[in-house]
């Protein structure tokens, strides 16, 4: 499934975050509410949870990633 950032700012009101660290590699297992990565949204730190529990299979929005609420930002192989 391909994990879109949440809407966790009001983006109107503070525009597009930056992807500023990824606490999760590329083949981690991750559970449902593990904190993934970090976006930085004007001077706010924004902790991104997971919203299932599989493997990371691949992140998309990099670190260093303008991003904005429901942009691609990975995608994860869910457990059934």
């Amino acid at each position: 499934m391909i994990v879109e950032v949440p809407e966790l700012w009001d983006y109107k009101k503070h525009g597009e975050g930056i992807v500023a660290e990824w606490y999760k590699a590329e083949g981690s297992k991750v559970n449902k509410g593990d904190i993934v990565c970090l976006i930085m949204v004007s001077k706010i730190k924004v902790e991104v949870p997971s919203p299932a529990s599989g493997t990371l299979k691949r992140i998309i929005a990099k670190k260093g990633s303008k991003v904005k609420p429901g942009d691609p930002l990975m995608e994860l192989e869910v457990e059934e």
